[in-house]
């Protein structure tokens, strides 16, 4: 499981109060196990809403063309569970790229769908308001238009944490933002004199994984404690490269060396700016690398 799918879940444990509310037809009533009975199935959220009824929430930070057969298979044992057909699903797209997830199976003798929202449709100011820390970093994945506010938000709830609060919340803000990565390069720059310092064994991930995760490309070294500020330039490196496959696909050849041969934040900075609005790609990388 991927570092963004274990902050999502952890977020959504807590049940922000803005998102559910606007996301749920009906006021939850109560929180479900999300545990499916008689295998090792487990859904990101299911509640039972004051008119009895079930809602089902499962949150995707990629494109799985397996997900209506997913989606099947938890409505079937929910159903199952807890005898009733009365079940709202939907499923919350947080990723950078595309939506092209379908809503629907349609076969000879069954036809099944639910509901698909992409979450960056909703207006993050719906959530920069709240009390809750976890609906300010639900409005990193939402539509954002004034990213120096947002920004601003989250240190700003971060400063009445404890230190291992803080530490925490931002490991989780960290990792949510490399879903958008020009916003987690202005994060990172701005909280880089945060005294703020993490571990390989803060990040709950197999050692496999570990080596491709966004905090230990951040510059976490087993047995090595290091501040933000050490990793910011492989930080901005690493985006550059996603943003870079994100539009194209790929990366081409000879990019991801010349990317990482660059030592000024500034520019690398500045690139991924272009990156995100050009039409075309492959020019600014000849104009910028001389490629």
């Amino acid at each position: 499981m991927s570092s963004k799918d274990i902050a999502l879940k952890d977020i959504f444990e807590e049940v922000p109060y803005r998102f559910s509310k606007l996301l749920s037809p009906k006021p939850i009533k109560e929180l479900l196990p999300t545990n499916l009975p008689s295998t090792e199935l487990r859904v990101d959220f299911l509640a039972k809403l004051q008119d009895e009824s079930i809602l089902h929430m499962e949150f995707q930070s990629f494109n799985d063309p397996t997900m209506p057969w997913r989606m099947l298979r938890y409505y079937t044992l929910i159903a199952e569970k807890y005898q009733t057909h009365n079940i709202k699903q939907l499923l919350v797209y947080v990723g950078n790229k595309k939506l092209r997830m379908k809503s629907k199976l349609k076969l000879k003798n069954l036809t099944f769908s639910y509901e698909v929202l992409d979450i960056r449709q909703i207006d993050c100011k719906l959530f920069l308001e709240s009390s809750d820390p976890m609906d300010i970093l639900l409005a990193c994945l939402c539509k954002v238009e004034d990213e120096d506010y947002l920004i601003y938000r989250i240190i700003k709830t971060m400063e009445g944490m404890s230190e291992e609060e803080r530490k925490e919340y931002f490991l989780k803000a960290l990792t949510l933002t490399e879903l958008r990565p020009n916003l987690r390069i202005r994060f990172t720059e701005e909280v880089r004199h945060m005294p703020i310092v993490v571990r390989p064994e803060d990040i709950k991930l197999p050692k496999k994984e570990l080596k491709k995760d966004i905090l230990y490309r951040l510059g976490l070294e087993e047995g090595k404690q290091i501040g933000l500020e050490e990793g910011l330039l492989r930080s901005a490196q690493e985006m550059v490269l996603t943003l870079i496959e994100g539009r194209l696909g790929y990366v081409p050849e000879g990019v991801s060396d010349k990317i990482r041969s660059v030592k000024d934040r500034e520019f690398l900075r500045a690139l991924a700016k272009r990156l995100v609005v050009a039409e075309d790609v492959l020019k600014v990388l000849k104009e910028e690398l001389g490629i």
